[in-house]
């Protein structure tokens, strides 16, 4: 019988015949039994008067990792860097520890001034060493710290060492025991079974960690010539699905590495894939040409707490010269001058439209920042959209707007392929690209329906601690706005355009935006940036951060100009911006609504309206595609009657309705009276 060759074979075998079958082996979900006797807020002095700190966590933590290794001078410094995901094969491993690797590297070189030199001789000199898993699945958060007196400390809990876990913005659990030896001996053990047995540890080599990342043919699961690997993943039952930051990141790395690398790969047989020393070689030898995708590693921190920050892994310097700031605040006012000399229509409003748009988009990398405290402090997420998006008829000048404003700030523009407009590439941009605006331009509206509104409208809190703006341009205007996207995002539209049939005029000014362009140094918004920090360094959130933007914004402006700054160029008010986004659907509700298309019976014309007391009846005839001539998804649902709505019937609330257009709206009094 079967249950009879079970308990026959080895408990290895039994084990992998029948995976409910389970054995004590130390391993697992573990139940720890515990007393309570007391609780008390974190604080970093928890970390303070040992000599040693082990630490199991997970990668997305480089960074306060590094700076806990900058803050404290411990002796002996051990960090095993964990993973959230299933380690199913050889690549996917290789992918994780490229990750965790370029993470380590760009939170070392992050530090400020050069304390990235005295970080990488304790690494060399053996005091400080991390490591990767390579084989488990680590969720466990273990911090083992020791005195020179004897005394220990155990932490353990759900918190990760990350800045937003420890700073109190998200709920975490921290259990610790003081001087407790079962305690100590069981995580130890548990700290050192994980790092001998599972992990390979991370060469972090200064000539390349200051020059380059590391290929992931270098990864030390490749460099590892100790002996065969045999890689077992879990059963499939047994894998919970999830897809944090740390999985997106690692599943990005793999779905980009060549065709090459994967053809040698040894097949996976009876579940288990072996890779032997000459398979490493073979791997380590191949040259990698990357795919763009694997390429793009464009990234923008800050820290603010050091008043540093990173471009893509090098230093992004905040101090400015004069002088180039000058320079910039000259190009950037020519350059919104040239509206006035070449544009038709209300060159006035597109002005300070773009202004506002320059406002968010200087703004942008606080804005994680902004929406994490309004979460923290039950405020009003929504007043801090992540989302800005720019349409109107072509020819607006939206491409080439965002293109200057963007090499303004980094120097030069970094648009996305639009083929990369999905749901799953912008939640992986989301998480890689930390605090550097994603720009998308042209997205049609198909796939800003598929793709962009679900978005949007998600409020959930990424998980990671930074996390970009969105600019999205469209170039034809699209037939609606839901009113759930309109109030999450940053709205600005317009008609004011080029001639288009002037195409001598359009090259010789598209000729001179480049020679703008070419000019920007980028000192302007180092001098914003500084100007920001300065203004958020309490940690309070701003009451109006669109005024505090456009203040600063014009404060830098005005510094750097000897002449008085033209009339857009003046401080926008959330209250000021949110009023007018409406604008358009309130001309188009307006219109619709004109005394000459009301009627007292209901049908009395095919399009028409009339009202019943404190409602709006608007009826209207459909099309042959069974389509209604106006978009109702634009306007507010607050508007709207839902319950008495249907079929080719709106029912709108007067009172309502009357507040948003500004107006009465009632039926046409009759001048004419019949003879008697």
């Amino acid at each position: 019988m079967q249950v009879e060759r079970l308990f026959d074979e080895s408990p290895e075998t039994a084990k992998a015949i029948q995976p409910g079958f389970k054995l004590d082996d130390g391993s697992g979900l573990r139940v720890v039994s515990a007393r309570f006797l007391e609780e008390q807020c974190f604080d970093w002095s928890f970390f303070e008067g040992y000599e040693s700190l082990q630490i199991l966590t997970y990668s997305a933590s480089c960074k306060a990792v590094i700076r806990m290794l900058d803050r404290y001078s411990f002796k002996r410094f051990e960090c095993i860097f964990g993973y959230e995901g299933v380690l199913r094969d050889l690549k996917s491993i290789m992918s994780f520890q490229k990750v965790v690797i370029g993470d380590t590297r760009a939170a070392i070189m992050g530090l400020r001034d050069e304390r990235h030199v005295h970080i990488l001789e304790r690494i060399h000199s053996g005091q400080a060493r991390f490591y990767v898993v390579r084989k488990f699945i680590a969720h466990a958060k273990i911090y083992l710290l020791t005195a020179s007196d004897g005394r220990t400390r155990v932490l353990i809990g759900s918190a990760n060492l990350s800045e937003r876990a420890f700073s109190g913005r998200q709920p975490e659990t921290l259990i610790k025991f003081d001087n407790d030896p079962e305690a100590w001996n069981h995580y130890s053990s548990m700290f050192d079974a994980i790092r001998d047995a599972a992990c390979d540890e991370i060469p972090l080599p200064k000539d390349r960690i200051v020059t380059a990342e590391i290929e992931v043919t270098e990864t030390p699961v490749i460099n590892d010539s100790s002996g065969t690997l045999v890689i077992e993943p879990p059963a499939s039952e047994e894998i919970e699905v999830s897809f944090p930051v740390q999985i997106a990141r690692v599943e990005k790395v793999a779905a980009a590495l060549s065709p090459c690398i994967s053809a040698a790969f040894p097949p996976v047989r009876s579940g288990k894939q072996r890779i032997t020393p000459q398979v490493k070689r073979e791997i380590s030898r191949i040259h990698l040409v990357k795919s763009a995708e694997e390429a793009d590693s464009r990234y923008f921190s800050i820290d603010r707490i050091n008043r540093v920050a990173q471009l893509s892994g090098s230093q992004f310097p905040l101090e400015f010269d004069a002088q180039a700031r000058r320079k910039d605040a000259s190009l950037l006012l020519d350059y919104f001058k040239n509206y006035e000399d070449a544009f038709e229509g209300n060159v006035p409003r597109l002005q300070r439209d773009y202004f506002t748009l320059m406002a968010w988009l200087y703004f942008s990398p606080f804005i994680c920042d902004m929406r994490s405290l309004a979460l923290l402090r039950d405020s009003d997420v929504v007043r801090f959209p992540c989302f800005a998006i720019i349409f109107g008829k072509s020819n607006c000048g939206k491409t080439s707007l965002v293109d200057t404003l963007m090499t303004s700030m980094f120097g030069h523009a970094l648009t996305i392929d639009k083929q990369s407009f999905t749901s799953a590439k912008l939640l992986g941009l989301q998480q890689s690209y930390k605090r550097l605006p994603v720009v998308f331009d042209d997205i049609g509206r198909a796939a800003f329906a598929r793709h962009g509104r679900d978005m949007i409208k998600n409020e959930m809190q990424p998980p990671v601690e930074e996390y970009p703006g969105f600019v999205i341009s469209m170039n034809a205007e699209p037939q609606s706005f839901p009113d759930e996207v309109v109030k999450r995002s940053m709205m600005i539209y317009t008609t004011t355009a080029l001639p288009p049939h002037n195409e001598e005029l359009r090259q010789r000014l598209q000729s001179k935006i480049q020679e703008m362009r070419h000019g920007l140094t980028g000192h302007l918004y180092r001098s914003y940036l500084t100007a920001m920090l300065d203004y958020l360094d309490d940690e309070r959130l701003p009451d109006d951060w669109l005024a505090l933007s456009s203040g600063v914004l014009i404060d830098v402006l005005a510094e750097s100009c000897s002449q008085p700054l033209p009339g857009w160029c003046r401080p926008v008010t959330w209250l000021d911006y949110a009023e007018k986004r409406y604008d358009r659907v309130k001309a188009r509700l307006d219109n619709l609504l004109r005394p000459s298309a009301h009627a007292k019976m209901e049908g009395e014309i095919p399009n028409g309206w009339k009202t019943e007391g404190n409602r709006i009846v608007v009826w209207e005839q459909r099309d042959v595609f069974g389509r209604r001539g106006f978009e109702w998804e634009d306007v507010p649902s607050t508007l709207i009657d839902e319950e008495a709505s249907g079929g080719d019937r709106t029912v709108l609330h007067r009172v309502g309705v009357e507040q948003f257009l500004g107006r009465g709206v009632h039926a046409p009094r009759s001048w004419w009276k019949p003879w008697r």
